[in-house]
């Protein structure tokens, strides 16, 4: 919940004005009940000991009363005599004389004599047996008794003659006349109240108090003193104790001296109020200051309020004007002030970075995009060229980074040279177009202009461009399609030398039969298929004419895509970057396939086909050894063989790899050789046994004369480096005896036999005459 700044001014001075009354509230309630109590506490132990001592003077009025009377010589004549008129006469005259509330005679067992007035009847026993018990013991009792529900003090001697024939009682009633009077002398009220429950509440017996009031001292607990009952109920403001009792009241009534404390506590009450007073006076005056304050604040905070929202609607041309007496709310302003013209600084900053790549200056992706679909919205037509710097990743490889962005940023400055909207999309990836189309002449103009060698921290790097072109709304009719086809043509041109495409339908369905391809191999790759499957062609010694070895072919046949090439699908797998899981799955394959043929008692070494990607694959090459130490096979059961373009892509890791493999016991042979360009610099490096002819070179061995030269020269260099060599493509025989002739070791092709399933090769391998158990 928000709140006002007038409120919230009124909430702090309430809260510190209600706090600081509070305490001085607490505190000078804390100091005077404490004070009061102490005073009190005082009286009240003044008032008991002056009550005790009124009862002691009193006791010995009463005794000597009694003493005169067991003393009369004409009373002890008349007990001893048993003149019952004589002692009544004796005890009302004597009553009458000291003032005395009933006189009485009991013999000695306790049984009433006589009583005046008639309080016990004569001849009955004397209700309190321990006080006639005390007089025989110790010559006399003093003690308090109860009388028709009224509190007596009494005296009772033994009446000698010259031994105890009777025992004497005098008796003063303890009633409210009485106790008021002691109250003026002790200057505290008297409480006498039945210890025997009415209703769940102690009766009042006597009092020097009025009924009702002492009715409600009886029943509470007054030893501590109360703030509302001293502050508010001013009808009740006593402390109370009790007085210790002899044994025959104890468990009869109880006796309660109450002082009134309101004399000591009208001061106090008095500066509560006063303080309470102050208290209202001081909120009333907060409330009035609160609301001056804040008419003084509330002003320029509106300005401020009002011009923010003008700003968060990104109208940056309202003036702040909230010019006032306060300091704090001028620095505010200004500060708000300098806030909207950073605020306005940095969003033209931003949109500016929203719309251009920061490197080259030229506009961005989502900036260009817009701008297209605005010119086709408005039915503008438009050429738009892609240029890619082919490569651009190698350039950075080679000449670093920083390089790389100065090729970049040279290009885009030639791009600016040309009048049209140019954009970069990242990387070596930039589009443009010009207001107007360009003539087939122009483009190769612009391209030759661009394609101009850059300069940078004196080195010379050359830079080879691609061009896309695509019209719209021919092509694309939104910016969307637009880009769309452009990355289809940037992804034929990785596969394509032409500096220049535009775009065709059929770009777009062998882009399109690609992305097919790669999502269709990687389901059947992740899945239990029989899609891919595996095929064996034979090799055989051309000196022996007996099969020694085997190349492991991988097909696919696909239930969506119907049969895919290897060539096609295995180069648009390592284009998609997943040709070690094609090779995980040839490698299981060959491995579970060897293990059938041991079971039929075949031992021909499979070969398998590596490629660029799984040479430079350490972990792939890693998993191969342990796979055939899993399966208890040797690096001598398989053969592996590269291609010669594998070769050329990195020599060094290629070498130190094949290294690798050649040092754990692998055969390893160069397939398609001849067909690279630098291969035969690296040859006398390689750690290779075998090298295999290409078949280009060989299907027409037997009437080409340059390709019989070709393989001459092919087969007297692994002479001299002692390598094996294995020709394919031998598809007759004439073509086989030249081999065998020139000394070639291996022939392999449909002359022997065409790529064979498992279970045809084991058939294949039982009925040929190339093969001998």
């Amino acid at each position: 919940m928000t709140v006002t700044l007038r409120q919230s001014l009124f909430q702090i001075l309430f809260i510190g004005i209600f706090i600081t009354a509070s305490l001085i509230l607490g505190n000078v309630w804390t100091v005077t009940s404490k004070t009061a109590l102490n005073q009190v506490t005082k009286n009240i132990e003044v008032a008991n000991t002056v009550l005790e001592q009124l009862l002691r003077d009193r006791s010995e009025q009463l005794l000597n009363s009694a003493g005169v009377l067991t003393d009369d010589f004409g009373f002890k004549q008349a007990v001893a005599t048993g003149d019952i008129p004589t002692i009544k006469s004796v005890l009302q005259n004597h009553g009458q004389r000291i003032e005395s509330d009933f006189m009485m005679l009991t013999d000695l067992s306790g049984n009433v004599l006589e009583s005046q007035p008639g309080y016990f009847d004569r001849g009955s026993e004397f209700p309190f047996p321990d006080i006639i018990n005390q007089v025989l013991e110790d010559g006399g009792s003093e003690n308090a008794i109860i009388v028709d529900g009224s509190l007596y003090q009494i005296i009772m001697l033994p009446v000698y003659a010259p031994n105890p024939i009777a025992i004497a009682g005098i008796g003063f009633l303890d009633g409210d006349d009485f106790l008021k009077q002691v109250k003026t002398i002790i200057q505290a009220d008297i409480i006498v109240s039945s210890k025997r429950l009415v209703n769940g509440k102690h009766v009042v017996l006597h009092s020097s108090l009025p009924y009702l009031k002492a009715q409600r001292l009886s029943n509470e607990d007054r030893q501590t003193l109360s703030w509302f009952d001293v502050t508010f109920s001013r009808d009740t403001p006593y402390l109370t104790r009790d007085i210790k009792l002899p044994a025959t009241l104890n468990n009869e009534v109880s006796i309660t001296l109450a002082v009134d404390v309101s004399t000591h506590f009208d001061n106090f009450t008095q500066l509560q109020f006063n303080i309470l007073g102050i208290s209202v006076f001081a909120i009333a005056g907060s409330m009035l200051l609160s609301m001056y304050m804040a008419s003084r604040v509330n002003k320029p905070v509106a300005s401020l309020v009002n011009a923010a929202n003008h700003l968060a609607d990104g109208n940056y041309e309202q003036s702040v004007n909230t010019s006032g007496h306060l300091q704090e709310i001028n620095e505010l302003s200004d500060a708000f002030v300098r806030m909207k013209d950073s605020i306005q600084n940095r969003e033209q900053r931003i949109l500016m970075q929203s719309r251009l790549d920061m490197l080259t200056q030229l506009y961005n992706r989502s900036h260009m995009e817009e701008l297209i679909q605005q010119r086709l919205n408005a039915g503008e037509s438009l050429q738009v060229i892609g240029i890619n710097i082919r490569d651009f990743r190698t350039i950075n490889d080679l000449y670093g980074y920083s390089n790389g962005d100065s090729c970049i940023i040279a290009i885009a400055e030639r791009i600016k040279s040309w009048e049209g909207t140019a954009a970069r999309l990242s990387g070596g990836e930039l589009v443009w177009f010009a207001n107007e189309p360009l003539t087939d002449e122009q483009i190769e103009t612009f391209h030759t202009l661009l394609e101009q060698p850059v300069t940078a921290q004196q080195l010379v790097i050359p830079v080879k461009l691609v061009f896309t072109v695509v019209n719209c709304p021919v092509d694309a009719n939104n910016a969307q399609d637009l880009f769309r086809r452009m990355n289809i043509l940037l992804d034929e041109a990785e596969l394509s030398s032409n500096w220049l495409l535009r775009f065709s339908a059929d770009i777009e369905q062998r882009y399109l039969r690609r992305l097919s391809i790669i999502t269709e191999l990687k389901v059947v790759l992740q899945s239990d298929q029989d899609e891919l499957s595996l095929v064996y062609q034979p090799k055989i010694s051309l000196k022996t004419r007996q099969v020694n070895g085997l190349e492991a072919l991988i097909r696919w046949n696909s239930q969506r895509l119907g049969f895919i090439p290897p060539d096609e699908f295995i180069e648009i797998a390592e284009q998609a970057g997943f040709i070690e899981q094609v090779t995980d799955w040839v490698l299981n394959r060959v491995i579970a396939d060897i293990l059938t043929l041991r079971k039929h008692h075949i031992f021909v070494k499979p070969a398998v086909n590596l490629s660029t990607q799984d040479i430079q694959n350490k972990q792939l090459l890693e998993r191969l050894i342990a796979l055939l130490d899993d399966n208890k096979l040797t690096a001598d059961d398989i053969t592996l063989e590269i291609t010669e373009s594998d070769l050329v892509a990195d020599a060094n890791i290629a070498i130190a790899n094949l290294q690798y493999l050649r040092d754990k016991g692998f055969s390893i042979a160069i397939d398609d050789f001849g067909t690279g360009y630098s291969s035969l610099a690296y040859l006398k490096h390689l750690p290779v046994s075998t090298i295999k002819i290409d078949k280009a070179f060989v299907l027409n061995l037997s009437t080409d004369t340059d390709d019989q030269q070709i393989v001459r020269t092919v087969l007297s260099l692994s002479t001299i480096f002692d390598l094996d060599v294995v020709a394919e493509g031998v598809e007759d025989a004439d073509t086989m005896e030249i081999l065998a002739d020139w000394g070639c070791d291996t022939a392999q092709g449909y002359y022997i036999s065409r790529p064979l399933p498992l279970n045809g090769l084991i058939d294949w391998l039982a009925s040929s005459e190339y093969y001998q158990h």
